[in-house]
């Protein structure tokens, strides 16, 4: 029997092919690995509280309903679609059963990307090592949360594109983006990568397209002196009308279609329930100065070694990219390139350039004289057919296996119920008693202030305690977060302003950090209790003893 992917394989292996194999491995690794680092994210908390709500009014959140700082501010939750299916999730098998979906989901990507290098005739240790790297720097944006659909549906855009540059697949195949974007776009704001990819693309093709056409007028004007003017075959050879490059874009006709694709594309976006408020607020969140503030949106920092494996990664890349000349390379051997500058800029951009340069680097190696040297040592061979449905069958078996436990409360290692946990050096678990308390105070409950990333953890665990910021940046805009960030770092003593404005009596504040040193030493405020990540404090003021 023969595994399409890996060559000839004994019978045995019809049942469970390496294919299988593969998933698997990468499945289970995440699991035991993201037991907890998978949960750090604090947007992963307020995703499914939004979600929860949502499913409960049966309408998407059009007002802040979780601070007080913007409580009735409109906010678009523009990542709707994904966080009911996390409330799905969570509410069928808690935690444990979001961790499942978020492993199953990267596992399911990362095979499919190393069964393509295997296709396309690379030897198991090669793609097996390129797999590792960009698992390993994809590794830190590996979190409970809507980034995890875009790395897989840019890869997926991504790998169509590169068909077409090859000739495997039509122009006509890339409509299939259409419905695709639809999707993509209610379920995370990563959409505009997977445009954005798609625009770089037509633009090369189009701006090759009448590079060509200029070639071939200029050949007809060097070469018409010397040539009989009724010689037809000299016509067809030179004339702009048919450019040398040939494929994908062919004549004026394609061009036009390509455009026309990326306005639809444009326009897909808009089949959401907020209209145009959606990609508005992607526009916003993308033009803040966001680097300092959010972790995820900082540049790449080379005391990590995700960011020299980056490098690394970009490096090869382009040693095999110039093995391509004097050949002209393909307009998408060149989007990782683009990909790795703003992974540079913004680290949650790495994951996304990773598995780009992995497809692309299936598709040009051959075409590179390091493929002719990998081909002598035996470590890259003709391409192989595609697999079928076989392999996926045990992987299915397995997660549904791993469901069932979970949402029957067993108790199984790794993937059974009861594994996930929260970090308690990163979430402030061990605060959870005094808090649980304060947010069943009677009335309303009393207001908290928090550092930003502690304000997802509070909405979800204190849903009655309205916080004072979070990770939204859209919602509280440049000036506040900034005014936190200044805050933050040079002057704690504008939390008491805060306190007069806003009213709150307690401080939920990062352990050893400015506001904990300042409120450590403030007479009107008293330690409540202290954990590694977080200290709580309340104000001792005469607002707090008539509260």
């Amino acid at each position: 029997m023969k595994d399409e992917a890996c060559g000839r394989f004994p019978a045995k292996w019809a049942v469970f092919p390496p294919s299988a194999w593969l998933f698997v491995a990468v499945w289970l690794f995440l699991l035991f690995a993201g037991r907890s680092a998978m949960l750090r994210d604090p947007g992963s908390f307020w995703h499914v509280v939004a979600g929860q709500k949502m499913l409960s009014t049966g309408h998407v959140i059009r007002h802040d309903p979780f601070s007080f700082t913007f409580a009735g501010h409109p906010w678009v939750a523009d990542q709707w679609l994904a966080e009911c299916g996390m409330a799905a999730m969570h509410r069928l098998a808690g935690w444990d059963g979001l961790l499942l979906l978020a492993a199953t989901i990267l596992a399911a990507i990362y095979t499919w990307i190393a069964l393509r290098l295997l296709r396309s005739g690379w030897h198991w240790l090669p793609a097996g090592l390129l797999l590792a790297l960009i698992l390993l720097i994809g590794s830190p944006q590996f979190h409970v949360r809507p980034l995890v659909v875009t790395i897989g549906l840019l890869a997926v855009s991504f790998a169509w594109l590169v068909d077409v540059d090859a000739g495997k697949k039509s122009l006509r195949q890339l409509w299939w983006l259409v419905p695709l974007v639809v999707l993509w776009a209610n379920l995370h704001g990563g959409v505009l990568a997977g445009i954005g990819t798609v625009g770089f693309c037509v633009a090369g093709w189009c701006l090759a397209w009448v590079f060509e056409c200029f070639s071939a007028s200029f050949r007809s004007v060097q070469t018409s002196p010397h040539c009989n003017e009724g010689d037809s075959s000299v016509a067809a050879t030179s004339s702009p009308a048919a450019p040398t490059i040939g494929f994908p874009v062919r004549h004026l006709g394609s061009a036009i279609e390509l455009l026309v694709l990326l306005a639809a594309l444009a326009a897909a976006t808009l089949v959401n329930p907020y209209g145009l408020e959606l990609p508005r607020e992607w526009l916003k969140t993308l033009a803040m100065p966001l680097p300092g503030i959010i972790d995820e949106h900082r540049p790449l920092d080379f005391t990590e070694p995700t960011a020299w494996a980056t490098v690394l990664l970009a490096a090869g890349y382009l040693i095999v990219l110039v093995g391509v000349f004097p050949r002209r390379p393909r307009v998408t051997w060149l989007v990782p390139l683009l990909w790795f500058v703003l992974a540079l800029g913004r680290v949650r951009n790495a994951p996304l350039m990773a598995v780009v340069a992995a497809i692309a680097l299936a598709d040009m190696l051959p075409n590179s004289w390091v493929g002719g040297w990998l081909a002598d040592r035996d470590m890259l061979t003709a391409p192989r057919p595609s697999i079928g449905w076989r392999p996926t069958v045990w992987p299915l078996l397995m997660v549904l296996t791993a469901l069932v436990l979970q949402v029957a409360g067993i108790g199984v290692p790794v993937i059974g119920h009861g594994w996930a946990r929260f970090d308690p050096a990163r979430c402030p678990v061990g605060l959870l008693p005094q808090l649980e308390e304060i947010d069943r105070s009677a009335g309303e409950g009393p207001r908290i202030f928090n550092d930003l990333n502690f304000g997802g953890f509070l909405i979800y665990h204190t849903p009655r305690l309205p916080i004072f910021i979070d990770d939204r940046c859209a919602l509280y805009g440049t000036d506040f977060l900034q005014a936190y960030d200044r805050a933050r770092r040079e002057n704690p003593a504008q939390l008491d302003r805060w306190r007069q404005q806003y009213g709150f009596h307690y401080a939920l504040v990062e352990t050893g950090g400015r506001f904990d040193r300042y409120l450590a030493g403030a007479a009107p405020w008293g330690l409540v209790a202290r954990a590694p990540p977080a200290t709580l404090y309340r104000y001792m003021g005469v607002s707090a003893a008539k509260h």
